[in-house]
């Protein structure tokens, strides 16, 4: 038995027809039972359920057990198909042929085994000279470290690029210009080998080809890809509004705003803050100590926002990015990302 494969229980032959066509565009394999008793042995092992309306009444009537991922599938949805949705326990009712891209994407889903729900976090700079790209390269950096696979995202067309960042500008593999038409669904396992890695973490940056624009829908489309097939997805941030921007944030469990402990860099990130807190409500700030700041009850009483992590001056940091060399792990500044990979992955197991 493929406890892989979804399953679909119908007997109606058009609708057969039509869900093995939409599984084979994505080249999965369906096991097809056309009653309740046939499906019983796979229906707790499939990743998805699809269950025919002509089968409906059936398996509600068979009291399978309960279960995630059940789809109801009918050609015309009637008040009886709504009922017998909510009997087996269906989270949807689809309906051919206008949801046939809906259920592609479904199907493909379950093809790739269980999502891993990864968190998005947003890194974003209070102004230049923040650190923020910094930041985001030795958190991910750190997060691989502690066995989470980790996709690094550069989603700021004007910045110096991730890549150079981490001395892999001249690795082959994928860069943003590749995945500027990308709409919908992206494939987990073709976004992961495509990309170029440092340091066991996945790059998307933007290359050396000039000015480049992309397309909210393109950002969503690795997102999305992301949340499926990592742990964690870092996201290099612009402080400004943009319809880039909300996408990013639209899609972030949590926001981290990195400011210097300047009198400057607080004031700008007072304006930030109100910005980041509309579009994401868990927004907390990593505040890199310079000489001569301001003290940190001052900052709390300016931006009244939570301090996740103190990142410490160091040159040594700045002078290895100059020599794209990737970020240490294990000295000051890679144990202050480790705190604040503490606070933003609460839940991932393997950030010990």
């Amino acid at each position: 038995m493929n406890v892989q494969r979804p399953l679909l229980v119908s007997g109606d032959s058009e609708l057969i027809d039509d869900v093995l066509r939409l599984a084979a565009a994505n080249g999965i394999e369906v096991h097809l039972a056309i009653d309740a008793e046939s499906a019983r042995g796979h229906w707790q092992l499939a990743p998805l359920v699809i269950v025919g309306a002509d089968a409906a009444p059936g398996v509600a009537a068979a009291r399978m057990s309960r279960r995630r991922d059940v789809v109801l599938v009918t050609h015309e949805p009637t008040p009886k198909t709504w009922e017998c949705a909510v009997e087996v326990g269906a989270e949807h009712v689809v309906a051919l042929p206008d949801a046939e891209r809906w259920l592609i994407d479904r199907l493909a889903d379950s093809g790739e085994g269980p999502t891993r729900g990864g968190r998005v976090v947003a890194i974003v700079g209070s102004g230049a000279g923040a650190g923020a790209s910094t930041f985001a390269a030795t958190l991910a950096v750190v997060g691989a470290s502690r066995s989470l696979r980790v996709l690094l995202v550069d989603a700021d067309p004007t910045g110096g690029g991730l890549d150079v960042l981490l001395g892999i500008e001249d690795v082959a593999g994928v860069r943003w210009p590749d995945l500027a038409e990308s709409r919908g669904r992206i494939g987990i396992d073709s976004l992961g080998s495509a990309l170029p890695t440092a340091q066991g973490v996945a790059v998307l940056s933007w290359g050396r080809s000039g000015p480049f624009s992309l397309a909210p829908e393109g950002i969503s489309a690795v997102l999305d890809a992301g949340v499926r097939g990592y742990d964690l997805v870092i996201v290099d941030t612009p402080r400004h509004r943009d319809p880039l921007t909300d996408a990013v944030l639209s899609h972030a469990n949590e926001a981290l705003l990195v400011a210097t402990n300047r009198v400057r860099s607080v004031a700008a990130a007072a304006r930030i803050l109100d910005a980041l807190r509309e579009r994401c409500s868990a927004t907390s700030l990593v505040l890199r100590d310079v000489p001569k700041g301001v003290l940190d009850e001052a900052v709390l009483a300016a931006l009244n926002v939570p301090v996740v992590a103190h990142l410490p001056a160091s040159n040594a940091v700045a002078a290895r990015a100059d020599d794209g060399e990737p970020p240490a792990v294990r000295d000051a500044y890679g144990k202050a990302c480790l705190v604040a990979l503490h606070a933003v992955a609460d839940g991932l197991g393997h950030a010990a």
